[in-house]
């Protein structure tokens, strides 16, 4: 696997600020409604709700009258409006049943329509932030970065996923040195502590909330044991983390992934030697969990300990309840195995996921760590840009970093945007984990490094549209197999088709002679499956798919299809030139037919959509030439070394049922020119 050339700054520890400065702090400012929001500097942009509400607009047939548009309430479904008139409904409902509830509406006869109600905000293009083309983490078009040129694509498609959510709803714990929200990007992205706040709470020094600290209104230094969550000269790590993070859409600066969530600042790192150990970042962990957090960014880890050395720090990530966003490290070794190898990023624990460093090539760092199955998935971790106080002499303002703690905040990031779109998901850390892994996008140069090989991708993990699947459209016996009482036949489907994250899986059902439809698989990546069809017997195939960040579609139908069983002298067969009966207990009518003299023929014409000719094989046995519907298709032959009855010999396959006639035409073959026909099994 090769490495990028650009060893960086390492995460656990403050840093010299040898990264080059980007540009002073800007001086621009945005104007402002009256509401405090920013006045259109670009063009709208709409976006879902980021909420757990989805509403559907209903249209009824004319005459439908408001009860009966109420008599669809139920629980998790509810009128929100009626308007006779235009004879329109508007119901609201949940994210999580929207779908479900739209299809539902759609089963009632006075429904003409059901449409989903998208929430539209007016924002700014996040092109027209000032430092856009910096960010290649978001938006990699191949821009150059100092000195080196990108790959397009290579990114989290944050810009594709800032019309989808904004992360608005969520509060995350930046678990780092602190972070400085006088910085203009940052300023109004704290949460604030409704226990101490209000009423001059924020400075009264009591402890209101009585959680044990005193004026908590954003977070907590647990280094220095008060509320200051940013010491000058002391910290700027977790201010950077932050912009990536968090920084306001308002076309000053930068943004961040999520640009509308609150970050609850957790300090415990910096410059003091007093900062930076275990029980601290335990008092950390557990201060976000009395709170409900449910995601956390930790750019920050050391050596693995001895054996139970470290016991404490894991038990607690353990109890945190949230997804523990990790940077992977960067000593460039292997977690799975190093002895180096960082924690608690290689912390065996279902709700940690731990983040790899690439470069805007697509190149995993060289000085990031990686391991196949302790790092989870990469993301942009070279040269990021984003803001930083003053520190130690250096000004404020925009800067490159690197390290796997410029890469963890892209993901935890993105898992605030899906917490928006789907607030469910919040409460289970392994399903948020799974959607942004299962979603993660390939671009073949990570791959063996992480446990997905992929890279974090926002976009595709905020897919809420149902893949598209398309009718089981054909149906081939397989050949070379021995037919019985049924025939082998494989039931094929095209692709599916998704908007974002790509189709996963589909899932098959059969239903025979019209009886209830029963699951053949219900998680493939195949888009075939052989089944066991009895003659005569009606079947029914219907197929789905899911795509990758779990969204299900409807089943699709394909056509009822019946194979048929014709013995060698049935209706629609003839000959020509000299055949043979021969009694055979093997064959599958009691007998074959058989001719051996070159230019003997056979010919099947049948209808239907699927045709196989059922032959012995044998040493003493030759080769037909094939025409299909009077072309020619190749040469089949029943020789084998050894003796087999019953064999579908050749098989041929059309998407929908036709007239057609297959024909073998024998090519006497010298010392086995003998072929027989058993059978010929078609599909109507």
């Amino acid at each position: 696997m090769p490495r990028a050339r650009r060893a960086r700054i390492r995460f656990a520890t403050p840093l010299v600020l040898a990264a080059l400065l980007l540009v002073p702090t800007a001086g621009n400012s945005t104007a402002a409604d009256g509401a405090g929001r920013p006045t259109e500097g670009g063009h709208a942009w709409s976006k879902r709700t980021a909420t757990d509400d989805a509403r559907l607009i209903v249209t009824y047939v004319s005459g439908t009258s408001r009860q009966h548009a109420r008599d669809a309430e139920h629980e998790g479904l509810e009128l929100v409006t009626f308007k006779p008139a235009k004879r329109r409904a508007v119901f609201q409902t949940t994210r999580e049943s929207l779908r479900s509830e739209q299809r539902r509406l759609e089963r009632d006869p006075a429904v003409r329509s059901v449409q989903i109600s998208h929430r539209l905000y007016r924002d700014l293009d996040p092109e027209n932030e000032q430092f856009w083309q910096f960010l290649w983490g978001l938006h990699n078009t191949g821009q150059e970065i100092q000195g080196f040129t990108g790959v397009a694509d290579v990114d989290v498609d944050g810009r594709e996923a800032l019309g989808v959510a904004n992360g608005g709803g969520v509060v995350l714990a930046v678990i780092d040195d602190g972070v400085d929200f006088s910085r203009p990007d940052l300023a109004g992205q704290a949460w604030v502590n409704p226990g101490e706040s209000g009423g001059g709470k924020e400075n009264n020094n009591v402890d209101d909330d009585g959680n044990g600290y005193i004026d908590d209104v954003n977070g907590w230094d647990f280094c220095h044991d008060d509320k200051t969550l940013h010491d000058v000269n002391d910290d700027f790590h977790g201010t950077h983390v932050s912009g990536t993070i968090a920084a306001k859409l308002d076309g000053a600066g930068i943004v961040g992934v999520s640009p509308s969530v609150k970050i609850m600042a957790l300090k415990f790192l910096g410059d003091d030697a007093a900062c930076g150990w275990d029980d601290q970042a335990i008092a950390a962990i557990e201060y976000a969990k009395s709170f409900g957090v449910r995601i956390s960014n930790n750019s920050w880890g050391r050596t693995a300990g001895a054996p139970g050395e470290d016991t404490a720090l894991r038990d607690a990530i353990a109890d945190s309840g949230m997804l523990f966003v990790v940077s992977a490290g960067n000593s460039g070794v292997n977690n799975d195995t190093s002895l180096l190898r960082a924690v608690p990023a290689s912390f065996d624990l279902p709700n940690i996921l731990s983040v790899a460093a690439i470069d805007n090539q697509g190149l995993l760092a060289d000085f990031s760590n990686y391991g196949p199955t302790s790092v989870d998935v990469a993301a942009p971790g070279v040269d990021i840009a984003s803001n930083i106080p003053a520190y130690d002499g250096t000004p404020a303002g925009y800067y490159y970093l690197s390290g796997t703690s410029m890469a963890s905040p892209h993901v935890t990031g993105i898992a605030a945007l899906i917490g928006s779109q789907s607030p469910a998901l919040l409460d289970s850390p392994t399903d948020l984990k799974k959607r942004i892994l299962d979603t993660a996008k390939d671009i073949g140069e990570t791959l063996g490094d992480t446990v997905t090989g992929r890279v974090a991708d926002a976009a595709s993990a905020l897919d809420t549209t149902d893949p598209t699947a398309f009718a089981p459209n054909s149906y081939a016996f397989v050949t070379g197999i021995a037919m019985g009482s049924s025939i082998t036949t494989r039931v094929r489907w095209p692709a599916a088709t998704d908007d974002l994250s790509g189709v996963a899986s589909y899932a098959l059902r059969q239903s025979v002679n019209g009886a209830a439809w029963t699951t053949v698989t219900a998680s493939t990546t195949a888009l075939s499956s052989d089944r066991s069809l009895g003659f005569s017997k009606g079947y029914r195939y219907r197929v789905r798919a899911q795509d990758k960040a779990g969204n299900t579609g409807d089943y699709v139908d394909g056509p009822l299809v019946t194979p048929k069983l014709t013995q060698q002298t049935g209706s629609g067969a003839t000959y020509g030139g000299t055949w043979t009966t021969s009694s055979s207990s093997s064959a599958s009518g009691g007998s074959t037919r058989y001719a051996t003299k070159a230019g003997a023929w056979v010919q099947f014409s049948f209808t239907g959509r699927a045709v196989g000719l059922i032959t012995p094989k044998g040493t003493s046995r030759g080769s037909a030439k094939v025409y299909v519907d009077g072309t020619y298709v190749g040469t089949t032959s029943e020789y084998r070394s050894s003796s087999q009855s019953r064999i579908v010999l050749f098989a041929r396959n059309w998407g929908s049922s036709g007239s057609h006639t297959v024909k073998f035409v024998l090519t006497g073959t010298s010392g086995h020119s003998r072929f027989d026909v058993d059978a010929w099994a078609h599909a109507q």
